[in-house]
């Protein structure tokens, strides 16, 4: 018998390899989303570190002090953001990874039903060759009997 060949067998490689790819865009991206979460956590850290004490200053150190604490209040803010954006990111590619994912299921299932349409059409071309095979042999026999008998 003929040996099973799926015929999209390489449109199914193409889209695998665009599947890992989308995979490996989703892991970059959540990379960058943690990345973007540290630099929000540092930015607190030091956001924290110069708020102003309660202490006695001139105004010139006073406005120093809120000058630095505006500013790191500011880097928290943007650091936020950044991360947010980040984050639409990762769901982008994610959703670009699972697209990806139905288009191979779609072709595997594709590939399973043909599987089994060839292993149907194997069976019952083997069956047919099984009827063959005993019909011969009994018309053989048959023939045999019948021969003996009349002599």
């Amino acid at each position: 018998m003929r040996k099973f060949r799926f015929r999209l067998e390489q449109v199914l490689h193409v889209r695998r390899v665009q599947e890992d790819m989308a995979r490996a865009e989703v892991m970059n991206a959540n990379r960058s989303a943690h990345d973007a979460a540290e630099r929000v956590r540092q930015s607190i850290a030091e956001y924290q570190t110069r708020v102003p004490t309660a202490a006695i200053r001139s105004y010139q150190e006073f406005e120093t002090a809120l000058f630095f604490a505006d500013t790191a209040a500011g880097a928290v803010g943007v650091a936020r953001q950044a991360h947010l954006d980040a984050m639409d990111v990762v769901y982008a590619r994610r959703a670009d990874w699972y697209g990806a994912r139905r288009r191979v299921d779609a072709l595997e299932r594709l590939e399973d039903r043909r599987r089994a349409e060839h292993e149907l059409e194997t069976r019952r071309a083997e069956d047919r060759l099984v009827d063959d095979l005993v019909m011969a042999r009994y018309a053989t026999t048959v023939g045999a009997r019948t021969r003996g008998a009349s002599q």
